[in-house]
Parts: structure tokens; C-alpha cells; sequence
């Protein structure tokens, strides 16, 4: 008998504890309300707030989600602070009462979200005072892609005292916020005064500018901020600080090569006295060399380089220059030289094709270039009136003539008794074949410029807004010959009239110059002309 009753007191047991689990129900319709705050230790707006412990009640239970990360508070402070959550009841625990007489804000974003569906609490904010008023100050406006004029989403816009030595580049901010997914930002609660102000591309999540990867943005002078600061937009480059660097040096016969660690956008080779650059010199396909010629009049010696990056940092060295070894040998004879970013399955009539000459030569001969199509001849170009010899000797170029719709594919025949290296064994060239596009066509556009400057650069952007092409300063906006598809026009204005386009100080102390795009991308169709497209800055 009592083994019988061990059993049925055990199956109850069994069955109380069945009934106690939780288990999340089957069927139903899905939780996709958010959780919302009930209550609030301190609340919102409280004055004389003394504590160390804030304390929030939800009427469902939460938790903390990357909370440490999405947790905006500002002012900044060092107070470290431990998370807890029991249920509905989530609290920040600090090691030190916060700071006397200063208004704080706490932005949760979406760091907290309910137990069952991850909802997150929306537009959870706190404020309130540890001293007898709230500061009433606030700014907002937006942050931009100064090149793209597009939207900066999740762009941190930070805020440093005037009169602090605290930098954007060692410490983080005193007040900061983060950009919508439309580049828009409020900062709310800030202490009246002045402030410096920046918006920051934050790739490792610190919240300062330490790397020259992360985009920026920032006003040349402190900002009055007051309880109606108007809007100000931000717009964002990418700073560039440090001068290139000479890495490598390399002697030829032909010529002497310069490599350095990044792209070089503009050079200069003289002697020392000289107050010209008279030397023949390029920088190289990938930008990245610079090389310089033996000339008639230039046999080396002592030389200065100067070489300047993208972003205007310049690099001067002063070297020893002698021609010797062999003749540089990066290509044999001769190779096609693509020039046109925009040209998509081979060339058309009327465009430009450059080859790349193996080493400086002189042309001594009325046809150089021949092209063939199998076996018959489509063309004799003729020197130098079809044909084009740059300065250094290296570059040969030609508009192609008009070719039958049916051809395909060009062979470009140099003559290697009309074309001449200018010291060393002659040149052995092998035909180059040319791809020819299909007669599909292409597009142009057009239209008028209205502006007051005398300095801009009109760009023709392809949809991932690399440069297609470029013209300085023209009277009208029209680019011809361009393969369908989406592009935009972007204009770079030279404000300072120095001959360049100037994106920013890594000093901050000068605003990057103006950029215009075109507010709509273009659509170019095959035989189709758009003369609606007018640029006014």
C-alpha cells in the first residue's frame, strides 16, 4: 500500500512540475509589438537627480542587446557602468555617483529588446539634470558624401568644447550622435556655448578620427550652439596626410624609374638651379612610378623630383641620376594602351587608341601603321598627320577611321624600319589585334553651364561614380560618344583658382571646395541625345 502511494505522490509531483515549465505556445499570431517603458528611475526631465543606479520598468519582459555598444550617453563620461536585467526590469549600475550640475541624455537606440521576438524598444530616450535645470540647447542637420552627394548613414557627429584641447584625432567627443539611414542628426540637452564639430565614417567603432580610411567632415570654426541653432550640414571627405614615399629606384639605359608606396598626380624633374621643369618625364600606368628619360640634352646628374599625391602632400628628393644596365624591357615592341574607361567591347570610329611603346623612339617614315583586316588593308596611317608622338617617345596614338559594320577585329602593323628606338637594337614589333564594338550605337549629352567661376572641372561619372572622362573648364556640358547606360555629371569647382581641385586640409583649417552633381542620374540610349542637361552652380 505505501509503495502504491510513493507512486501516485510521484506522478503528481511529476505533473505540478509538467504544468511549471514555459514553453512558448503553438499557433497564434506573432508578438510584433515593441516593448515600452513603464516607468523610469530617474524620469525623464527630473531635476537634483543624485544616483548612481538608472533604473527602467517595460511591460514585458527584456533584455540587452549589444546594449554597451548602441547606449549613447552625453556628455561623455569615464563612469563605468554594469548592465543587469530581472524580467521587465533593466538597470545601469555605475561605480560613481554621475557628475553634479550636468545634464544627461541617455540614448538606448536599439540596444534593448523583449524576451520572445527581439522587438526593439523605439526612440527610448532619457534625460534628466543632477543640478536645478536641463540645458535646453540642441543642433541638428545632416551628414553628406561630399563627393556623392549622397546621405552618410550611421555617421557619428561629435561635439568638442572650444576651449578644450580634447582632439577628434586622441579623444572621444563630449556629445555625440549617430545618422539616420538619411544622413540626418539631433543633438538635444547640449550645455549652451561654442563647440567644434565633426562627423566621422567610424570603421573601428571608437568614435575618434585615427585612420585616414574613415571618411570626415568638419567646420573650420567653432559653433555658437544655442536653444535655436540653425541646421548645418556636414559634408564627409577623405583626409590624406601623409607625402609619398620613394621606395624603390631602378637604372636603364632608356631611362631611370622612381616607385613609390602610392599614386603620384603630378610630377616634376629639374636640375638644380633651374627654374622650369624641362625634362622628359611620366608617371607610369599605375601611377605609382615615375620615370624619366635619356634625352639629346639630358644625360643624367644630379636631379630633384618632386611628386605630389591625390590629396596635394608632396615629396621631394634630390638624386643622382644615371642611365645604365639594360633597356627597360616591361613590354616587348609594342601593346594596346587602353585609354577610355567608358569603351565596352572593343573601339569605335572616332575614338583614340594609344599603344605603349617598349622605349623612346623616333619615326622616320610616311606610314608607320597599317590595319588589316585578314589580309586586306583597311588603312595607311599617315605621319604626322594621322599619327601621334607624345613627349617622352613612348606613346604612339590614332583615332580609328571608319571600318566596315562586318569587321570584327583590326591587326595594327607597325613598321619597325619607320619606327626607331632612339638608342640601342631596333624594334621587333608583333601585330596587336584590336577588338572592334558593335555598330549598336552610342549616346551623348548636352546642355548649358550658368556659373560665376572661371576654375571648375566637369566630370562624366558611370554609375559606380568612377570618372569616364573629364573636360576643364568648358563653356558647355557636352560629352559625345558614350556607351549606353546610367551615368551622372559632376562638377568640381576651384574655388582658390589654383589649378586644382582641393578636397580638404589635414589640418581642418580650410573647407574641402565645392563639389555639384547633376540631381538625377542620365539614362544614354544608342543614337539618342539628351540636351536637357543644364548645370548651374
Amino acid at each position: 500500500m505505501r509503495f502504491i502511494k510513493a507512486i501516485a505522490l510521484a506522478s503528481s509531483l511529476a505533473g505540478i512540475t509538467a504544468c511549471a515549465t514555459i514553453s512558448t505556445p503553438e499557433g497564434g499570431a506573432k508578438d510584433l509589438v515593441p516593448p515600452t517603458l513603464q516607468s523610469s528611475s530617474p524620469q525623464d526631465q527630473q531635476l537634483n537627480v543624485k544616483t548612481s543606479v538608472i533604473r527602467l520598468v517595460f511591460d514585458e519582459e527584456v533584455q540587452p542587446k549589444s546594449l554597451t555598444k548602441e547606449l549613447l550617453i552625453t556628455p561623455n563620461i569615464t563612469n563605468k557602468y554594469e548592465v543587469k536585467s530581472n524580467r521587465n526590469e533593466l538597470t545601469l549600475e555605475f561605480e560613481k555617483p554621475l557628475q553634479d550640475s550636468t545634464t544627461f541624455t541617455f540614448n538606448f537606440r536599439e540596444g534593448i529588446v523583449d524576451i520572445t521576438e527581439q522587438n526593439k524598444a523605439e526612440g527610448l530616450k532619457l534625460s534628466f539634470s543632477t543640478g536645478s535645470f536641463i540645458d535646453s540647447s540642441s543642433v541638428s542637420g545632416r551628414v553628406i558624401n561630399l563627393l556623392k552627394q549622397t546621405p552618410e548613414k550611421d555617421a557619428v557627429v561629435a561635439l568638442y568644447q572650444a576651449e578644450d584641447t580634447m582632439s577628434v584625432r586622441k579623444n572621444r567627443p563630449y556629445y555625440l550622435t549617430i545618422t539616420d539611414a538619411e544622413g540626418n542628426y539631433q543633438i538635444e540637452n547640449i550645455k549652451q556655448g561654442s563647440y567644434r564639430v565633426y562627423a566621422l565614417i567610424d570603421k573601428n567603432k571608437n568614435t575618434y578620427y585615427d585612420s585616414e580610411e574613415e571618411r570626415i567632415a568638419y567646420l573650420t570654426e567653432p559653433l555658437r550652439i544655442m536653444p535655436h541653432t540653425d541646421s548645418v550640414t556636414l559634408y564627409t571627405v577623405r583626409l590624406d596626410t601623409k607625402k609619398p614615399i620613394l621606395l624603390q629606384r631602378e637604372k636603364y639605359t632608356d631611362r631611370f624609374v622612381a616607385n613609390y608606396n602610392e599614386g603620384i598626380a603630378q610630377v616634376t624633374a629639374k636640375l638644380p638651379g633651374s627654374e622650369t621643369d624641362t625634362l622628359v618625364q611620366q608617371v607610369s600606368r599605375d601611377g605609382k612610378a615615375i620615370e624619366l628619360f635619356k634625352t639629346s640634352k639630358y644625360n643624367g646628374g644630379k636631379t630633384i623630383f618632386t611628386a605630389v599625391d591625390s590629396s596635394g602632400n608632396m615629396a621631394i628628393d634630390t638624386l643622382e641620376i644615371a642611365f645604365e644596365g639594360k633597356r627597360a624591357a616591361r613590354i616587348k615592341g609594342a601593346q594596346l594602351k587602353v585609354m577610355n574607361i567608358g569603351t565596352k567591347g572593343g573601339y569605335r570610329p572616332g575614338e583614340t587608341i594609344t599603344l605603349e611603346l617598349e622605349t623612346p623612339v623616333r619615326i622616320n617614315g610616311t606610314n608607320p601603321v597599317t590595319l588589316m583586316s585578314d589580309t586586306i588593308v583597311v588603312a595607311q596611317l599617315n605621319y604626322p598627320d594621322q599619327i601621334r608622338l607624345d613627349r617622352t617617345g613612348t606613346a604612339l596614338s590614332f583615332i580609328l577611321p571608319d571600318v566596315n559594320n562586318r569587321v570584327k577585329q583590326l591587326q595594327v602593323n607597325l613598321d619597325s624600319t619607320a619606327i626607331l628606338p632612339l638608342q640601342g637594337d631596333p624594334l621587333s614589333f608583333r601585330p596587336i589585334g584590336i577588338a572592334i564594338a558593335e555598330a549598336r550605337g552610342t549616346g551623348s549629352i548636352s546642355g548649358s553651364i550658368t556659373t560665376k567661376s572661371t576654375s571648375y572641372i566637369v566630370q562624366l561619372l558611370n554609375s559606380d561614380y568612377k570618372v569616364v572622362e573629364e573636360k576643364r573648364d568648358p563653356k558647355k556640358n557636352v560629352f559625345k560618344n558614350i556607351e549606353p547606360g546610367t551615368y551622372r555629371v559632376r562638377v568640381l569647382v576651384d574655388e582658390n583658382n589654383n589649378g586644382n581641385w582641393d578636397k580638404g586640409d589635414p589640418e581642418m583649417k580650410n573647407a574641402p571646395e565645392k563639389v555639384y552633381i547633376y540631381p538625377e542620374a542620365i539614362d544614354v540610349r544608342a543614337n539618342w541625345e539628351r540636351d536637357d542637361i543644364h548645370l548651374e552652380f
